[in-house]
């Protein structure tokens, strides 16, 4: 038996090594149409379930007052997240970026919906302790892409982006560290929070679409506005 497996595979070896070599002369990248109509027993499945998700997408939570848009160095979308995430740890200050929220929110009704389309991805909430060289750190990084949405504190910069003031809401030379409410894509150092990396994690147990989801579910009408959160002074003053 072992004897005729042995023949078998000599036997494909020379196949393999008689066989002449085929050489890609040239390729066309195209796309092809392909003509199918739908299928009327798959549609008849679905159409109960997307009914559903509709109806619930389409769910008014809230009222915006105002637009809530995106902007530098703040914003009233960026102000209106970073601030209701802190109502649901235990931090003192709460930093997103500008890229992570994918849409904005006009004036009038807030959806389900829109809120997925705000944040669609899953991300979760987690909390850092930063000490005064990491939050100096994380300062100037706000403040060189000429501002990303926190709340918190309170920053005065320069045209050339360099800190003029700043607060801070702990006693960093009594040893104290200042917690920060982020994403967990930001906390592992997404879009480059080098100042977040290799930091002990400690986890909300919320995700952020469902913090923001539930902040509207509970609150009738939303009124951001801009404050002073961040301040840019003229080179000329």
């Amino acid at each position: 038996m072992k004897l005729k497996l042995y023949y078998t595979y000599i036997g494909t070896l020379l196949f393999l090594a008689c066989s002449p070599t085929q050489t890609l002369q040239s390729y066309e990248d195209k796309v092809v149409a392909i003509q199918a109509s739908a299928d009327s027993t798959a549609l008849a499945i679905i159409a109960p379930y997307q009914s559903a998700i509709e109806e619930e997408m389409n769910e008014v939570l809230s009222y915006t007052k105002y637009d809530l848009e995106k902007a530098k160095p703040q914003s009233t979308l960026g102000n209106f997240v970073t601030d209701l995430c802190l109502n649901y740890a235990d931090a003192d200050i709460c930093v997103m970026n500008n890229g992570g929220l994918r849409t904005t929110i006009n004036t009038g009704n807030i959806t389900r919906g829109k809120l997925y389309e705000l944040m669609p991805f899953e991300n979760e909430l987690v909390v850092l302790e930063l000490n005064e060289n990491d939050y100096l750190g994380l300062l100037n990084y706000i403040c060189k892409r000429g501002g990303e949405p926190f709340s918190g504190i309170n920053i005065t910069m320069n045209e050339e982006g360099e800190i003029i003031n700043h607060s801070q809401p702990v006693d960093f030379s009594k040893g104290e560290k200042i917690r920060v409410l982020t994403s967990d894509y930001l906390a592992n150092g997404g879009d480059k929070m080098s100042f977040f990396q290799n930091k002990e994690q400690i986890k909300v147990g919320t995700k952020l679409r469902d913090a923001i989801i539930d902040y509207c579910t509970k609150t009738d009408t939303i009124s951001i506005e801009l404050d002073d959160r961040i301040k840019i002074i003229s080179n000329e003053q």
